[in-house]
């Protein structure tokens, strides 16, 4: 655990209690301040029940900081009723990054890598601390991608903190000065949240504004309009990346070659095609981010492409689960929009595609132009209806009310060369409760596939 001495003595509520939520609230208990901790839900009081207080009836008069989950509206749709609360009182909203930073002070020395995007977060993240503690190098994952930054243990000198942030997270942070900071990609996404694409783009921005200090590095995906017009505004060290376009000064891919042109001549760094687990251009820009991050904290280049060959990719993330006489099934439920989805399709051949949940868009038509390797789709769910009106003109296509009916189907029409593909473009709130249950529930049918057919 990660404590804050600033924060002792300290007022702090602290509402929603998720695995951020619980270890903020055990966080700041640790550093001596007054905690009081709050969920709607009863059971998720639970595990901070010593400190649990319901801050609706609790006086705000008396706090010197709300800390807010990421899950909880800021804005929109419209302001929680304890952001009024808070707001109307004077009390500063914080986030648990708010306390990390606080708490840097009293850390050994050492770096902080932040992360956003709208696609390739979780695997960029997990990417570049698999690469530090492969050159030798302490390294701590966490954020978005599971575990709470505060629950993390302490590093010791010379380790390098490695974070994933959503947008919620960053527009909830008051104060964060990563040594690096990386952008990925924004196309739109958690509009519902954010109200306009403008205010998503700005939550992702927020990142950079909130870097200081005398070096700040940036490293910026510049394959679309808004990371290319960011890289071009900032003061600090940027590196660009692409998979697009060689560049003149940065790091690109082209042809799966990685290449390092950060001082200007273009090196060959080596072929990612070798990557198992990063296939794909998706994972391309992956790797090229993630190179750039690990080179600006001084690694050696040699050291950090074998390091890269031996990723074992992620859960959920296009995931191979198990070939079945031929027939690959591959897990990428965390495809939550379709943006994900084109990615997944374009990395492979003969599919058999496994798609639909609750819609976070008003439309699916972009993806018609990734379909051709498609033989089959199978819609299901609430957006079932939506994606066969938006793209079944250009694919073979039946409806399904749940996913293991449509993953039913799929097996029953694959055969050796194919490829069994959930890629939802879709959230899976219609039928589980996050997108870890519905790949978890993908993963057991296909492992209950493999046992029938041994």
């Amino acid at each position: 655990m990660i404590t804050a001495p600033a924060y002792q003595d300290k007022k702090i509520g602290v509402f929603g209690l998720a695995r951020t939520g619980i270890a903020a609230a055990e966080a700041l208990t640790a550093s001596g301040a007054r905690v009081y901790a709050w969920d709607d839900a009863a059971a998720k009081r639970l595990p901070v029940q010593a400190v649990a207080e319901d801050l609706y009836a609790l006086d705000f008069d008396t706090l010197d900081a709300l800390l807010l989950a990421p899950g909880v509206p800021l804005t929109h749709p419209e302001p929680h009723m304890l952001v009024k609360k808070a707001q109307a009182a004077g009390v500063p909203l914080i986030s648990d990054i708010d306390v990390f930073e606080a708490a840097r002070e009293a850390l050994p020395k050492h770096h902080t890598v932040a992360i956003t995007g709208t696609n390739g977060k979780s695997t960029t993240t997990a990417l570049i601390g698999h690469i530090i503690e492969a050159c030798g190098r302490p390294a701590a994952v966490g954020g978005n991608i599971g575990t709470g930054v505060l629950a993390l243990s302490a590093l010791k000198k010379g380790g390098v903190y490695i974070f994933e942030l959503s947008s919620f997270q960053i527009d909830l942070t008051q104060h964060f000065n990563a040594d690096v900071a990386v952008l990925l990609n924004v196309t739109p996404d958690h509009l519902d949240r954010h109200g306009t694409f403008e205010n998503y783009l700005a939550a992702k921005t927020r990142l950079f504004e909130m870097q200081k200090g005398k070096a700040p590095v940036a490293v910026i995906g510049v394959d679309d309009e808004h990371g290319e017009d960011l890289a071009e505004k900032l003061s600090s060290d940027v590196v660009k990346v692409s998979v697009v376009t060689p560049l003149d000064q940065g790091v690109y891919v082209q042809e799966a070659i990685l290449f390092d042109a950060m001082e200007n001549e273009a090196i060959e760094v080596g072929d990612l095609r070798q990557a198992i687990c990063l296939q794909g251009e998706h994972n391309w820009q992956n790797a090229a981010a993630a190179y750039a991050v690990c080179r600006k904290l001084g690694l050696k280049t040699k050291k950090i492409f074998k390091a890269m060959l031996s990723f074992p990719g992620l859960v959920h993330r296009q995931e191979i689960v198990t070939e079945i006489k031929g027939v690959r099934y591959v897990n990428d439920s965390k495809a939550t929009n379709s943006d994900a989805a084109l990615r997944a399709l374009k990395s492979f051949k003969n599919i058999h595609w496994v798609a639909g949940g609750r819609a976070k868009e008003k439309s699916f038509t972009h993806l018609a132009s990734a379909v051709s390797d498609v033989k089959q789709a199978y819609f299901m769910g609430d957006a079932a209806e939506q994606l066969a009106s938006d793209l079944g003109d250009k694919v073979r296509h039946k409806l399904y009310k749940t996913m293991l009916e449509a993953l039913d189907a799929a097996a029953q029409n694959a055969v050796e060369g194919d490829v069994i593909l959930l890629s939802p473009a879709c959230t899976a709130f219609d039928q589980f409760t996050d997108f870890e249950k519905r790949g978890e529930a993908f993963r057991a049918y296909a492992f209950a596939q493999q046992g029938n057919a041994s």
